[in-house]
């Protein structure tokens, strides 16, 4: 078999190879430096989303904590999850065809795309695995070491990302319309493996102000229609599946005859878009949104008439390569270019901030290592706790991202004391008038851009709460009456109503 394919595996190797070295060139970003900080702040969960992502990082942090290593995960992610694909195509068709999806999925843009190390992959990787084990609990003959196989990665899957509902939503759907009754036992197993895991989430939140509900629910949600958004979420959308890829779905619809392996993809991609549709009217959507379903979109790809599944490898690896010639040398001139190449920017700070992190944690050591150093965004604090291994916790932000230090910092600690806030944007002395008795702000350079540190002299808690408290109590802390009252370290620390 590897041998009638030898030119496609070679594209194969080739791809994998050119990710490796996108992996090691691409600057380490806000989200991975705010998960790696969940990581070094290790708890059962964190304000926005469940904690499966900072666990991983933690346990990998005993090996190697370069972000090279952390990203190897997701790229191991991606070949296990065409593996998965390979596995239950096999159980609805014949080898060859299944060991194609395979190569298809590595060589198609979204193995790319996966080279980030963020919450969605292992939400894709243990969905996919607890798929995988699901439907090998009904066809192979060790049923209820593969029903506990699938609960156990279905509930990784929950406690990696909310998304999951939907799959396990689908899943549920799948098994009522296949297999009835016959699906009992291994339905209990996997449900109340999964249970568990949603337990142990619903007490971390239930004891912290209902934290990943409160943002995923509600402070997230826009409250009127986007003809926008609805437009993002189509090219989104044509943008992962490919536009020839609906055309050859739909040259070849004859092939789609009823059997149990549409009967999953309806249910699945059926409930996605139907959700996600409905979602992208009121609500802006990124492409991540997809990657949990991806999968299945290449299980799908197997009712393609064979000219136009090879017709789609092709087209895929094109698009890939381009995706890689693009990439590749944006990435390398991050390294290569000087700075000042880019000084006519708006983001030339931003720029110069990612660049010279290590060094702006020397000067800001140098004058304020023992001294409370705070910023105003989670990037830029997440950036500092990786590079200068220094607690540099978000404040004066009403940001519904990142809100993770709302829980590691008392406030009411800082009253009349004097703090220190960085920024790699200007900041000006009213901004912070408000709150503190007296401001300083003072400049630094570094390649021509000007970072900022600001003196906020006699902070008031009180003023605080007034300007900011209040806002963010209404905004991510004001609980639904219906949800059963827990413990709330927001509530606990200050006195709002």
């Amino acid at each position: 078999m590897t041998k009638h394919y030898a030119p496609q595996i070679k594209v194969v190797g080739a791809i994998l190879l050119l990710k490796l070295v996108l992996l090691a060139l691409i600057p380490l970003t806000g989200d991975e430096a705010y998960f790696i900080k969940w990581a070094d702040n290790l708890s059962s969960g964190y304000y926005d989303h469940p904690p499966m992502v900072g666990w991983l990082i933690y346990l990998m942090s005993f090996i190697h904590d370069s972000i090279f290593f952390f990203r190897l995960f997701s790229f191991m992610a991606a070949i296990t999850v065409a593996y998965a694909i390979y596995k239950i195509a096999q159980l609805y068709m014949d080898e060859n065809r299944a060991y194609f999806l395979f190569l298809l999925f590595l060589a198609s843009p979204v193995n790319i795309l996966m080279s980030l190390f963020t919450n969605d992959i292992p939400l894709v990787l243990f969905g996919t695995l607890g798929t995988m084990f699901l439907l090998y609990s009904f066809h192979k003959t060790n049923t209820l070491f593969y029903a506990v196989l699938s609960g156990v990665f279905l509930g990784a899957a929950f406690l990696s990302k909310y998304f999951s509902v939907f799959l396990l939503l689908s899943l549920a759907a799948f098994i009522f319309i296949t297999y009835r009754t016959k699906a009992i036992k291994n339905a209990l197993i996997v449900s109340v493996i999964v249970l568990l895991a949603v337990g142990q989430n619903l007490c971390f939140n239930y004891n912290c102000c209902w934290n990943n509900i409160m943002f995923n629910f509600f402070a997230r949600t826009e409250s009127h229609y986007n003809l926008e958004t609805f437009g993002n979420f189509v090219l989104n959308l044509l943008y992962v599946v490919t536009p020839w890829a609906f055309y050859f779905l739909y040259k070849s619809r004859k092939n789609f005859v009823p059997s149990e392996l549409l009967t999953l993809l309806t249910s699945i991609l059926g409930l996605m878009f139907t959700v996600f549709f409905l979602v992208s009217l009121k609500n802006q959507m990124g492409i991540h949104w997809f990657v949990l379903f991806i999968p299945y979109l290449f299980l799908l790809f197997s009712y393609l008439d064979d000219v136009y599944l090879h017709k789609l490898f092709k087209y895929n690896t094109v698009f890939t390569f381009m995706h890689i010639a693009i990439l590749i040398p944006l990435a390398s001139a991050i390294h290569l270019l000087p700075l000042s190449f880019l000084q006519s920017s708006y983001y030339y700070e931003d720029a110069v901030f990612a660049k010279k992190t290590k060094e702006t944690c020397e000067i800001l050591d140098t004058s304020f290592k023992d001294k409370p150093l705070f910023t105003i965004g989670y990037t830029n604090s997440s950036m500092l706790n990786y590079y200068c291994k220094k607690d540099a916790p978000m404040i004066f932000s009403n940001s519904t991202f990142g809100r993770m230090d709302d829980r590691a910092v008392d406030f009411r600690e800082l009253d009349n004391k004097n703090i220190y806030l960085f920024n790699n944007r200007e900041m000006k002395k009213e901004e912070y008038t408000n709150v503190c008795k007296d401001v300083d702000v003072h400049t630094f350079s570094m390649e021509n851009a000007t970072f900022y540190v600001t003196t906020c002299n006699g902070f008031s808690y009180e003023k605080y709460k007034e300007h900011y408290l209040k806002i963010q109590k209404e905004k991510f802390y004001r609980i639904p009456e219906f949800l059963p009252k827990g413990k709330c370290y927001f509530d606990d620390r200050y006195e709002i109503e």
